[in-house]
């Protein structure tokens, strides 16, 4: 990914390079977590896109199925959400996937495929 600033292009990362300079080591702990989340929600996002598409629902029909306007569906499907276990449990009951969550060597099952 890169981003135009100044008249230059710049890559992602020499531009989280840039941020992290003079950050306390407190600091770049804090932005790394910020970062680690952000990218999670954005998989998860991804994740339930793919499956809607290949269950060849809209955004519209998905977000009536489980009870969201299509605009917060959206903002799902583009990582700008925190998502709770039940909206977890409730994509993928509409969409007839597994969701699981791996802590350690556990596989915990949130919501079973039908």
């Amino acid at each position: 990914m890169t981003s135009h600033m100044k008249g230059t292009t710049m890559r992602f990362s020499d531009v989280d390079a840039e941020a992290r300079k003079g950050m306390s080591a407190a600091e770049v702990a804090e932005h790394d977590r910020r970062r680690a989340d952000l990218a999670a929600q954005l998989r998860a996002g991804i994740a339930f896109r793919d499956a809607r598409e290949a269950a060849g629902l809209t955004q519209t029909e998905l977000a009536a199925r489980i009870g969201i306007a299509q605009s917060a569906l959206s903002r799902i499907e583009a990582g700008r959400t925190n998502l709770t276990l039940g909206m977890f449990r409730r994509l993928a009951e509409a969409l007839d996937v597994d969701v699981a969550l791996e802590v350690g060597s556990h596989r915990v099952v949130v919501a079973p495929a039908a």
